[in-house]
């Protein structure tokens, strides 16, 4: 009798463990339904209890913030160009040369090979964050008096979606070099200390995709186009690296000419396009487009947040030479509402000249991380490329 009793306890034990384990599986399956473009996969692929393993450290840099593994570079490094490598981050840092830049050759933010293998002679080849391994704070190539603010550093542009979050605590000159991340860094919250807790829940909380369309209520690292806070977007599943007219990142720019006679932070338009990510270090380095009262012709920078005009040479944006008129992924233009999927259509009068039209955000192999060789920009060369995508008249 008391054998049949225990074995009906256990019976009982037993459903109860299935019924407990099921219960916990379909509330993974509902989160991950919830949260699907989040982070996923083995908690030890990314975190350590103690960063050690069978008595040798996990790494010798470590202990890391939030018992990460290791920094933010080594989770997006690449021994070879490809996309990623197995349990790491979109490559960012290839080890091996990459042969070039775009499809194929880097993501969309292009690679910090270049400045990382030698800083010395590529300095204006990638931005100079010192948690890359080959770049030192003594940046003695750069030719600037301060080393450490950006080129048209201005403390009035600081600032994302949020007043608080300032670039450098908005301080008149900085005092510590570029980050990944964090205070002085380009992703994650501004108003943390270091690049660990600036980008603290991004990638658990990351909604990817659609979910960061223009809507001006972005509140979250995790929600943010690229972990970049505050700024809108449209991320495509492989971070561009086999970009077509068709597949590509999309970004947000606005036609903002009316704020270039305005003063303070008001000059710089909106706060979540892609080209006042760019400002909130580089200042109006590129937007003050002219040095009249009012807005307009003759220029002496090159503009940005400024629409592709619906006239004159610019009809034929990246319609001679093979580009059949549609999108360039080697000079891309920003969109004046993100759209749900990427596309190749063009809307002159409409699609937008932004920063990254030029330039690639990481690093290239060309100087001032230029998505082209400027030096064979030839006016009346016959070149349909670079420049000439928008000023074929000039060619």
């Amino acid at each position: 009798m008391k054998v049949d009793t225990l074995t009906k306890e256990k019976e009982g034990k037993g459903m109860r463990r299935i019924l407990l384990t099921l219960s916990l599986v379909v509330m993974a399956l509902a989160l991950t339904a919830v949260n699907a473009a989040a982070i996923s996969g083995v908690c030890s692929n990314c975190h350590t209890m103690h960063n050690s393993q069978d008595g040798d450290p996990v790494d010798a840099g470590g202990p890391y913030g939030q018992l990460l593994n290791a920094g933010c570079v080594a989770c997006h490094t690449a021994d070879t160009p490809v996309i990623q490598e197995v349990n790491k981050g979109p490559a960012v840092l290839h080890t091996v040369a990459p042969g070039g830049q775009g499809a194929g050759l880097t993501l969309a933010g292009g690679d910090f090979y270049w400045v990382n293998a030698n800083q010395a002679v590529n300095a204006s080849m990638g931005h100079n964050v010192i948690d890359l391994p080959g770049v030192t704070v003594a940046d003695t190539n750069m030719p600037l008096a301060d080393p450490l603010s950006p080129p048209g550093w201005d403390p009035v542009a600081t600032g994302t979606a949020f007043v608080a979050d300032q670039v450098a605590s908005g301080e008149a000159a900085w005092s510590s070099q570029l980050t990944c991340a964090g205070e002085y860094g380009c992703h994650g919250n501004h108003a943390a200390t270091g690049s660990f807790p600036g980008m603290q829940g991004a990638h658990h909380n990351n909604t990817g995709g659609t979910a960061t369309q223009t809507d001006g209520t972005l509140t979250t690292i995790g929600e943010s186009y690229r972990f970049l806070m505050g700024i809108e977007g449209l991320e495509e599943t492989q971070w561009n690296w086999a970009e077509t007219a068709v597949t590509h990142n999309e970004y947000y720019g606005e036609d903002s000419t009316v704020n270039r006679s305005a003063g303070g932070l008001a000059a710089y338009g909106s706060r979540d396009t892609i080209s006042f990510l760019c400002a909130e270090c580089h200042g109006l380095f590129h937007g003050t487009v002219d040095e009249n009262a009012a807005p307009g012709s003759p220029w002496v920078r090159h503009p940005t947040d400024i629409d592709l005009p619906a006239s004159g040479e610019y009809l034929l944006y990246n319609a001679e030479g093979a580009g059949g008129g549609l999108y360039s992924v080697e000079a891309p233009v920003a969109r004046a509402s993100v759209p749900a999927a990427s596309g190749s259509a063009i809307t002159l009068g409409s699609d937008i000249v932004m920063c990254l039209s030029c330039h690639r955000a990481h690093g290239s192999p060309e100087p001032d991380l230029l998505r082209w060789t400027y030096s064979t920009m030839v006016a009346g060369g016959g070149a349909t490329n670079g420049c000439f995508t928008c000023h074929t008249d000039k060619n």
